[in-house]
């Protein structure tokens, strides 16, 4: 791997809680219980896409701020949210949380 990519993953991980970042979540498919059907379903299909291109990915990522991404990134610092009954003023609200480094990508089911 590319020195600067692995310098931006690193940098990238950082944002995220401690608990978060141990390499045994990566990759993994963690599920919030507060999520149910379609919106699980995205995720569960968006992260077999990255599997399948060899883009690591976290979820339920929890970063030092509190804020939560469905899927992120490092690779790329991408933040994934999958919308399903969310408004579009509930996600404006909630980006704004997300550290600033990182590019938001909105998933409407």
């Amino acid at each position: 791997m590319n020195k600067a990519i692995q310098q931006r993953i690193n940098e990238a991980i950082l944002q995220m809680r401690i608990s978060n970042r141990s390499g045994s979540h990566e990759n993994c498919i963690r599920l919030s219980p507060q999520s149910k059907g379609k919106h699980n379903d995205k995720i569960i299909e968006l992260c077999k896409e990255y599997l399948g291109t060899g883009v690591k990915f976290y979820t339920e990522a929890i970063f030092h701020n509190g804020s939560r991404a469905d899927i992120f990134l490092p690779a790329l610092n991408e933040c994934i949210e999958v919308l399903n009954t969310e408004t579009d003023e509930r996600f404006s609200q909630k980006i704004k949380k997300y550290p600033e480094a990182f590019k938001i990508v909105r998933v409407r089911i």
